[in-house]
Formats: structure tokens, C-alpha cells, sequence
């Protein structure tokens, strides 16, 4: 198998934190969220991991060559952002040599075992298998009591059964390499549309609901800080070794504190996360903020987003 991490999204509603980094790198409990996705398909056994990139590109190639991988992860620049069905597609001579390739989009966090759908997409033949989770913010995706995708969007298949669930489209797929052959020749396109309409021609287009494991989408603030308050169950904290905590500084909630970041004594933090290499400034209270590479904050600041500057 080989995998795909979609990592080309501007982040536009993680501004102005996606200026500092590509939401891929964003970290969680300070590790970047790329480098979990990686070691994840590369658990799986994956023998080749192809990353699309467009913002900050170039964060995104230093990290991976950076990283212990070699050539078994590989990044693939998009000059213009071709949405996750154009990049999919951008990358087919990557993947299509495999008997199947697991896409993961590159802003979400997951701990589900992903061998069962695996199998499951290998013995029903499927052309697709979508990851699905039962999620009320994003329920969309409907399938009938076969598994196969009825609705999405609340668009209908033509001819189809009704839904049985309607459940979340996690941003996992499992695709066939016949794949490529079927959609657009080139350019941005939509993924779920093309699927729609692949599910409409009587391909298999199938979704595998998750019973078990945890998913959050990181694709905004609010999202990201509510990653971090359930991986620490709302209380706790986690600061890097190379973070320098002065005495006096007092945590409550969850806290994460970045590497080389400094806290200087009498600050107060509660629900924020910090990165690498700030400087919270003696006296300081800070609250349900979220910190980027090389801020120097001072003063009191409440659920605000701090950049350099």
C-alpha cells in the first residue's frame, strides 16, 4: 500500500496562526500533526508516503527532509491549489502502482484502527471507501443498509435506497488506483462531487463507519484548542524539555508549552497553548490563547490567537 497526506490548504480560518505555519505543522501536545500522520500510514506498513503542498511549501519540504524517512516520504509542490480531488489526482503516477493507497487530510487528528476498513474495502471491491464517524457539526454523508453512498451533501444518487445513517466524512479514504483512470483529466476538482457522480454510474463508492477511536477536524481555532483540552481531559500539561519554566509561574486547565519557549516567573497560564521559542513576560496572564513560534507576550490577553509582531 502507499499513502497520500493532503497538506496543500491555505488555512484560512486558522489565520493568523496559518501565516506563522501550513496547518500541517501545527502542533499537537508539540509534536507537528504531520509527523503523526506519517508515522501512522508508515505503521501501516505504507512503502510510500507522497505529501501535496502549496502554502509555505517550503516548511513543509524542509520538515520532511529533516525527518528520519528518506525517500519512503516525499513531498509534491502544487504551483496552484487543486483542491483535494486535483491533488489526489495530481499524484496518480505516485500511487497508482499500488494495490490501494489510504488518503488522510492533513488538518485532522485520529486514533482509529484503520486495518478493518482496510480488509473490508479489499473484500467488497470498492473503487472507494470513505471513513466515517459520527460527528452532529458534520454529518453529511449518507449511506444505505450495504454500506454504499446514497447522499452526500444532502444530494441524492439517482435511483438509490434511502439512508439508513447519515454519519461524518472523516477525511480518510481508501482508494483503488482504477481511481485515476475515472476522474477529470486535470485541474482543481471536488472529490466528493466525483464520487457522487461515480457512486451515480454504479461504481462502488462505500462508507465504513468508525465505532471506536477518536477524530477531531483541526480546521479552525476552536478546534484545535478543543484538541488539546480533550487529549489532556481538560486539565494538565505538557511542556517541552527544552521550555524554561521560572519559579512562580502557575498552570491551571490544560497548558502545552513549545520547545525553547521561556515563562518567566508570576505568569499565570490557563487553556493555551504556547509554540516553540516565545517569551511570556513576567506577570503576565494569559487564557484560552493560542501562542505562535517566536511571540513575545506581556500583559493580559484572553482567548485571542498571538503572533509575532
Amino acid at each position: 500500500m502507499k499513502g497520500m497526506i493532503l497538506a496543500a490548504g491555505l488555512g484560512t480560518r486558522l489565520e493568523p496562526l496559518s501565516r506563522i505555519r501550513p496547518k500541517p505543522l501545527f502542533p499537537v501536545l508539540n509534536r507537528p500533526l504531520l509527523a503523526i500522520a506519517i508515522e501512522q500510514l508508515r505503521g501501516m506498513e505504507a512503502s510510500h508516503v507522497v505529501i501535496n503542498a502549496h502554502h509555505l511549501a517550503a516548511q513543509v519540504e524542509e520538515f520532511v527532509q529533516q525527518g528520519a524517512w528518506g525517500k519512503a516520504v516525499t513531498v509534491k509542490v502544487e504551483a496552484e491549489i487543486l483542491g483535494i480531488g486535483g491533488g489526489i489526482k495530481n499524484c496518480a503516477d505516485e500511487l497508482r502502482d499500488a494495490p490501494f493507497c489510504i488518503v488522510v487530510n492533513g488538518d485532522i487528528y485520529h486514533t482509529f484502527d484503520l486495518l478493518p476498513a482496510v480488509r473490508y474495502h479489499t473484500e467488497m471491491n470498492n473503487l472507494a471507501t470513505l471513513i466515517l464517524c459520527d460527528d452532529s457539526r458534520f454529518n453529511q454523508v449518507g449511506i444505505d443498509a450495504e454500506g454504499k453512498v446514497v447522499t452526500i451533501r444532502k444530494r441524492k444518487v439517482p435511483g438509490s435506497q434511502p439512508p439508513v445513517a447519515i454519519l461524518t466524512f472523516t477525511g480518510i479514504h481508501i482508494i483503488s488506483p482504477r481511481l485515476f483512470d475515472l476522474m477529470p483529466h486535470a485541474g482543481a476538482f471536488d472529490i466528493m462531487t466525483c464520487y457522487l457522480g461515480l457512486a451515480a454510474s454504479g461504481e462502488q463508492v462505500r462508507g465504513y463507519p468508525m465505532r471506536t477511536g477518536y477524530w477531531q477536524d483541526m480546521g479552525q481555532i476552536e478546534s484545535y484548542q478543543a484538541l488539546h483540552r480533550e487529549l489532556l481531559h481538560g486539565a494538565g500539561s505538557v511542556v517541552h524539555p527544552a521550555a524554561h519554566l521560572e519559579p512562580g509561574v502557575m498552570m491551571e486547565g490544560f497548558v502545552c508549552v513549545g520547545k525553547g519557549s521561556r515563562i518567566e516567573h508570576g505568569t499565570s497560564l490557563k487553556d493555551t497553548v504556547i509554540w516553540d521559542d516565545c517569551v511570556i513576560e513576567q506577570g503576565s496572564r494569559i487564557e484560552g490563547c493560542i501562542v505562535a513560534d517566536g511571540a513575545r507576550v506581556t500583559g493580559e490577553h484572553r482567548e485571542e490567537a498571538l503572533i509575532p509582531g
